[in-house]
């Protein structure tokens, strides 16, 4: 069952970020801050939620704004600004008070530019004494950079050791040719897991099933940007690949 909470953003005009949380099946074995991509919400990645859930992960989607530059995916300050939010809301006990289990560890899950935002709310919350603390590792899936370079600037706060497993998909114009992977490739402190046949937008054809026979059709539009779509079979597979390097993660957890 999902859980939505809507918090108030301090140190902005009003601004608010609308939270869905998502409790794992028992046992739980720990959460996942799950972030979508640039101009899109929450909603998209709901079928991978659903997949860690089963997993027994929770996670919390936060729809981050877009297309506002007040308040988006490029501001660090507002991203700063929401991951404390968050972290408060955890300390607080808000979401666990609404059924959401969450465990003692967490990972960071990002697609395209939401891979810039999880590595940035991980240094942020990396550096604070007390509360959630340093994530057990991060998943990006198929990262893509934000302006400004956030996700560059942020891996330099986290610590050296910290596991960061990016998979890639094929070049596209959605993910910039791979641009960003490629540079994750060459630091040498990221593992690459290279998956063809598949499209920047097929994660967010992950279903929580993870059967191939309840996998969306790929939209038009994504079709032309990002490249061919992957196949069902492919799609199920990209989610089980997912699935298992967060549970890897929190397995780590000493």
């Amino acid at each position: 069952m999902a859980v939505h909470l809507e918090f108030g953003v301090p140190g902005t005009r009003d601004a608010r970020v609308r939270t869905t949380w998502m409790s794992g099946t028992e046992p739980v074995v720990g959460w996942a801050w799950v972030q979508h991509g640039f101009a899109r919400r929450g909603r998209h990645l709901e079928g991978l939620a659903g997949a860690l859930a089963s997993a027994g992960i929770s996670s919390v989607r936060p729809d981050i704004a877009s297309l506002v530059p007040r308040h988006s995916m490029h501001d660090p300050a507002f991203l700063t600004a929401v991951a404390l939010t968050i972290a408060r809301a955890v300390e607080s006990g808000i979401p666990q008070t609404r059924g959401v289990a969450l465990g003692p560890s967490w990972v960071g899950v990002g697609h395209s530019a939401g891979a810039a935002v999880v590595t940035h709310v991980a240094a942020v919350l990396a550096a604070r004494p007390d509360g959630p603390g340093s994530p057990r590792g991060l998943v990006l899936l198929d990262p893509v950079d934000t302006v400004g370079g956030l996700l560059r600037q942020a891996l330099r706060g986290l610590p050296d050791d910290l596991p960061i497993i990016a998979l890639a998909l094929p070049p596209s114009r959605c993910n910039r040719g791979g641009e960003t992977v490629a540079w994750l490739g060459r630091t040498g402190r990221v593992e690459i897991v290279a998956l063809a046949d598949l499209s920047h937008a097929d994660p967010e054809r992950i279903p929580s099933s993870l059967l191939a026979a309840d996998v969306a059709p790929a939209g038009r539009s994504a079709r032309w940007a990002c490249g061919p779509a992957g196949s069902a079979d492919r799609v199920a597979a990209l989610g089980e690949v997912a699935v298992a390097q967060v549970r890897r993660l929190l397995a780590d957890d000493g």
